[in-house]
């Protein structure tokens, strides 16, 4: 994100968010820290990565209020439906040099169109108990792009920060660990299921050594752009090392995982990568997954997706396999799915 400063632009519309009344559960946000560029791109980034998992809530509450108006409601959650800290947020913060730029703006405006939408759903839900489809469609919509711009958003600040690998465009493994606690603990905070996954290229070594390290880059660089571009806009990509990808997942049990993963596996089979005019390069991946849970640290489920790794690798490669016995004790078995999936 570039740091000089910007012309003057018209003020955009307000952003939906509460500015006064906060419940309980929520503190009024704060400006970016003055001191100095990197704590203000550091508390930009930790703003957005909040405003991820708050609008994964809410579009769940939406969702809930709307196929179940009459379900009980939740004591512990707050009385507004459309109570987030983005908007205050950016309210308070639009005019610092990093923040008064076109995609931050682009960024916000989707945030108020998205609150928008929910806000004519639940309102005609509650007068005449109907649904519109179209207006439903255009929510999902918005969310999707929401999520997409916040996530394009925070890789043009970590890119900024060296945060990025800069072979693939990835995520770099300096920034996962902290990503990934952050992710556990919200994952525990919430209630909602989260994964992460390896992926680890088949046969890697031998392209390198048959074809050399230029046609090896191409390789990962194929791979990352599939990885990326295939996920949902709220999961992140990171390069975990050499040849292998760790992907984290929010708000996906192990099903939703493996459906994920399953398609990501199918698209990076079916995407041969053209090295020369006389070589084209099959890739195949091999994905093992588990799930976060409370009573293991991130490094313990990192260890557990190895091991459903390294079932895909033992069952034949080109496969996924997915951790189903989180906390036991005893050895778990790994859940087929893919090419051989019963």
């Amino acid at each position: 994100m570039s740091d000089k400063s910007q012309p003057a632009k018209a003020e955009p519309a307000p952003i939906a968010g509460p500015a006064k009344g906060k419940s309980k559960s929520h503190k009024m946000p704060e400006s970016v820290a003055d001191g100095g560029m990197a704590d203000a791109e550091r508390d930009i980034l930790a703003e957005l990565e909040k405003a991820l998992g708050e609008h994964i809530a809410l579009l769940l509450r939406w969702n809930r209020k709307l196929a179940l108006p009459d379900s009980p409601v939740d004591p512990d959650a707050d009385d507004d439906d459309h109570d987030c800290d983005f908007g205050a947020w950016y309210a308070l913060n639009r005019h610092n040099r990093l923040i008064d730029q076109p995609a931050m703006h682009a960024l916000a405006t989707t945030h108020q169109q998205l609150h928008d939408s929910a806000k004519r759903l639940l309102s005609a839900r509650e007068v005449d108990g109907e649904v519109d489809s179209a207006e439903f469609d255009m929510m999902a919509l918005r969310a999707e792009s929401f999520f997409a711009q916040l996530r394009r958003v925070e890789r043009a600040f970590r890119t900024a920060r060296s945060d990025v690998d800069p072979l693939t465009g990835t995520y770099n493994r300096q920034t996962m660990m902290g990503d990934l606690n952050a992710e556990r603990e919200r994952a525990i905070r919430t209630e909602v299921p989260t994964a992460i996954a390896l992926v680890d290229l088949d046969h890697f070594k031998s392209v390198n050594d048959t074809y050399g390290h230029q046609a090896g880059d191409m390789v990962l660089q194929t791979v990352a752009g599939i990885l990326q571009s295939h996920v949902r806009p709220f999961d992140k990509v990171y390069r975990y090392g050499g040849e292998e990808f760790l992907i984290c997942l929010p708000n996906a049990d192990m099903k939703q995982c493996a459906r994920v993963l399953e398609r990501l596996r199918r698209v990076i089979e079916a995407s041969p990568v053209t090295v020369s005019d006389d070589t084209i390069l099959p890739v195949t991946a091999s994905i093992g997954a588990a799930p976060m849970t409370k009573s293991r640290t991130t490094e313990q489920i990192i260890e557990k997706a190895d091991k459903a790794l390294y079932a895909a690798k033992e069952g034949g490669r080109n496969r996924v396999r997915v951790w189903r016995n989180p906390d036991g004790k005893t050895p778990a078995t790994a859940a087929k799915t893919g090419k051989d999936a019963t």
